[in-house]
């Protein structure tokens, strides 16, 4: 038996081909206004590799401090000794109680500069020092 339909239900069809134009301008204007972060990268830093699949320290506000393989400490562009670097530290923990540091050392920078960098950060007031490097295969 054929059942034939009304012609009031062809009438209730719902045109959804705005919605989705609405819809696709939508994710166009989120993906433009996202801000990106931006991490800092000293060239002369050759940063050892390991097999781990995430970084040490997601953080957005983090000092950066970069310890070159001749031993030389970087906040940014500035060079700085460990006297400098300690005092650096020490007014950003005055600032910021909760600040926090990413050290990233040279692969082929001695332990001990490494070393020093975190005990200035421990001796200046930040709790929390981190120690940045390469994710196996990332960029090979």
């Amino acid at each position: 038996m054929r059942i034939r339909r009304s012609q009031d239900a062809d009438e209730e069809f719902v045109n959804t081909t705005s919605l989705v134009d609405i819809l696709f301008i939508l994710i166009i204007f989120f993906l433009l206004t996202t801000t990106f972060h931006e991490q800092e990268r000293d060239i002369k830093v050759n940063l050892p590799d390991t097999d781990a699949s995430r970084t040490l320290s997601s953080a957005v506000k983090v000092l950066v401090v970069n310890v070159r393989k001749d031993g030389s400490y970087y906040m940014g562009s500035r060079r700085m000794t460990v006297v400098d670097l300690r005092q650096t530290l020490s007014a950003a923990a005055r600032e910021n109680p909760k600040q926090k540091v990413l050290i990233r050392g040279d692969r082929e920078a001695l332990h001990g500069y490494v070393a020093a960098a975190i005990a200035a950060c421990k001796r200046s007031g930040i709790h929390e020092a981190n120690i940045g490097y390469v994710i196996w295969g990332a960029g090979q």
